[in-house]
């Protein structure tokens, strides 16, 4: 009401000023405790510049993965939703939240899965600070054939919205990645769940010869 009869505008305006600078991470609004002030600098948005196959290696070079869960999953997961010939295999799912390396920014919930019979040792995949795709395929001495890569726009699920500081349903951003190696074997599937401010992928088409 305040800030209503401070800059003369209605209650709706007001709610949206304050969803779009909970998005940008500079308010934390919180239920019967209120609003409160965490930055004067809005989040920058994480850009993955994409052109090929490095590209990947970049992303995993410039972020941490902090894993909160490790567990064993059947081919009925709902992560592996689309890939009807994978439903046959175990996977080893590993998830959690992925930050920035140079300011630890939180970045985009992980969840990826590992072909079980492929997976490298729990203790290699807990140590290791390189791309899980890449420790696979040094595991069983394999080459990355390609990388097929779906993103979906989304709402921002409650539990997740609490990890980001986001508000429910606020714009998310999906990106789905299967990875397949030189043999023609998914090996890998993961899913990056983002605030829809925090990430920007930048990908550059050229003609063909």
């Amino acid at each position: 009401m305040e800030l209503q009869a401070r800059f003369d505008v209605g209650r709706h305006t007001i709610r949206e000023a304050l969803k779009l600078l909970t998005e940008k991470g500079l308010i934390s609004r919180r239920q019967k405790s209120g609003t409160f002030v965490l930055s004067d600098t809005p989040i920058s948005p994480y850009v993955h510049t994409l052109r090929d196959l490095p590209g990947l290696l970049d992303f995993a070079q410039t972020t941490r993965l902090d894993i909160r869960h490790i567990s064993g999953v059947s081919g009925s997961s709902q992560l592996l939703e689309g890939y009807d010939n994978l439903t046959t295999f175990r996977w080893l799912r590993v998830a959690g939240l992925r930050t920035v390396r140079a300011n630890g920014t939180p970045l985009c919930w992980s969840e990826v899965l590992i072909r079980k019979d492929l997976a490298p040792p729990r203790e290699v995949i807990l140590s290791t600070d390189r791309a899980l795709y890449d420790e696979t395929m040094r595991h069983n001495g394999t080459r990355l054939e390609y990388v097929e890569q779906e993103a979906v726009a989304m709402l921002q699920p409650p539990a997740m919205a609490k990890i980001f500081n986001v508000p429910e349903n606020s714009a998310a951003l999906l990106i789905k990645r299967r990875f397949v190696s030189h043999s023609g074997e998914t090996f890998e599937v993961s899913q990056n769940l983002y605030p829809a401010a925090r990430y920007k992928l930048h990908s550059i088409f050229r003609q063909r010869p």
